[in-house]
């Protein structure tokens, strides 16, 4: 088995790779670590583990030493964090506890972040999806890697062995691993199928879990295929959908499209879900904005255009630092440009940054008229969704700028600095 796991990982850790193996305890994740520090010694890069205490089991802090003592033995550094699942959402306890070792992988400083899923376990999620009425692209299973935040990847390379082959591995090195009583809890959809679907369906059909991976790479065959053909429908996506593309297409591809667009942006409905939004989508009247709230996102339609987008912040007044920026908490960037017709260095003394309250007005012109904001906004195409905390900049009482947009003719300069604010997600705000 070590021959096969080196051939499967040849190319993929470099001398600088830094590899952290999610390490549970179980028979998995130890034989993984095991072959993990076996290939160290020929392969110079770094290795460490990572367990999570969810604090589900009265065995989890043994469960901890053990992790920590198996680490100590291998000289691997090792580290450990607790969740806290009561602050975690998610429609089941498997799903908080996956959503909780997700969040934990993306803070972990590594490069590769190795999960000793096996190919039982692929057949399982192959039934278990199909169960539940998955696509093409749920039955594909469990992807043998893909990215994980900025930086990192989730990495499977024991998704060709047989659990059989691990228990053998492990037996033949004299591992020692824990046993999760919850495994046993048919309650848990998983393990209902684990142990009273797949052993019959084995009974009848000995290479089923074999077969089961097989179609999950077929699957993801063709899910590639779907992929392919939705970018050639959508054409240009940045960062949204045009509308016109989506309304040429017949029903099945209108799906697929909506369906690879909304997945661009981690977001997967049912199919139930699918056609209700695609329906509000196409039948709405054109000057309407449709609008969906998943989680903490929302899909909505404006100008014929779908954008998937935050929900919009709760921003607070705040006086600009030294560098006149704007904190994180406003999911944008403010930058200064030098240009006629800038702010004066005058009025850029003391400045502070206010979402709109509704009613304000600026003169952009001398001699001019006092313009509403709001109208200004919806000419220069400000979505409806960022107008409630696009920043205006005050000097005491006086609207001095609408970031981006117009700066108050009083407050004015012929070699004045022009104050751009770009908000997350779209590059371009005017």
């Amino acid at each position: 088995m070590f021959q096969r796991f080196a051939r499967v990982t040849a190319g993929r850790l470099q001398p600088a790779s830094r590899v952290a193996v999610a390490y549970s305890g179980g028979l998995d994740s130890s034989v993984l670590l095991h072959l993990l520090y076996r290939l160290r010694r020929d392969q110079a890069f770094e290795l460490q583990a990572f367990h999570l205490h969810h604090g589900i089991s009265p065995n989890a802090d043994s469960w901890l030493t053990h992790c920590a003592g198996v680490c100590a033995q291998l000289n691997v550094p090792f580290s450990s964090s607790r969740a806290d699942l009561d602050r975690i959402a998610g429609p089941s306890l498997e799903a908080r506890a996956r959503t909780a070792r997700y969040q934990a992988y993306e803070m972990l400083d590594a490069e590769l972040i190795v999960l000793a899923h096996h190919q039982d376990d692929q057949a399982e999620t192959v039934l278990y999806r199909l169960a539940r009425g998955a696509g093409v692209q749920g039955a594909a299973g469990m992807p043998a890697s893909r990215k994980l935040g900025l930086g990192k990847q989730i990495w499977r390379p024991l998704l060709a062995e047989p659990r059989a082959a691990l228990l053998a591995y492990a037996q033949q090195y004299g591992l020692s691993w824990v046993e999760d009583e919850s495994n046993a809890l048919i309650e848990y959809d998983r393990n209902f199928l684990r142990h009273e679907v797949i052993p019959p369906l084995i009974s009848r059909f000995p290479l089923a879990p074999a077969a089961l991976a097989r179609a999950a790479r077929h699957f993801s065959e063709a899910a590639g295929l779907l992929d392919s053909l939705a970018e050639m429908d959508a054409g240009d996506v940045s960062p949204s959908l045009d509308m016109a593309k989506l309304r040429c297409l017949d029903g099945a591809r209108q799906r697929n499209l909506l369906r690879w667009f909304l997945a661009k942006h981690a977001l997967w409905l049912e199919e139930r879900q699918l056609v209700v939004l695609l329906s509000q989508l196409l039948q709405a009247r054109e000057d309407a904005t449709p609008f969906l709230r998943l989680g903490g996102m929302s899909v909505r339609r404006y100008r014929e255009h779908l954008w998937v987008v935050p929900l919009p912040p709760e921003v607070q007044p705040t006086s600009l630092d030294d560098e006149e920026r704007l904190p994180a908490s406003w999911c944008g960037r403010l930058s200064w440009l030098q240009r006629q017709g800038g702010v004066a260095d005058v009025w850029r003394e003391g400045l502070v940054a206010r979402p709109r309250a509704g009613g304000e007005r600026i003169q952009p012109r001398v001699g001019g008229p006092n313009r509403p904001v709001k109208d200004l906004l919806q000419e220069a195409g400000i979505p409806p969704w960022l107008r409630s905390y696009w920043p205006l900049l005050w000097q005491n009482d006086t609207l001095v700028a609408v970031a981006g947009i117009a700066v108050a003719a009083k407050c004015q300069d012929t070699d004045g600095r022009w104050p751009r604010w770009q908000p997350d997600g779209w590059p371009d705000a005017p």
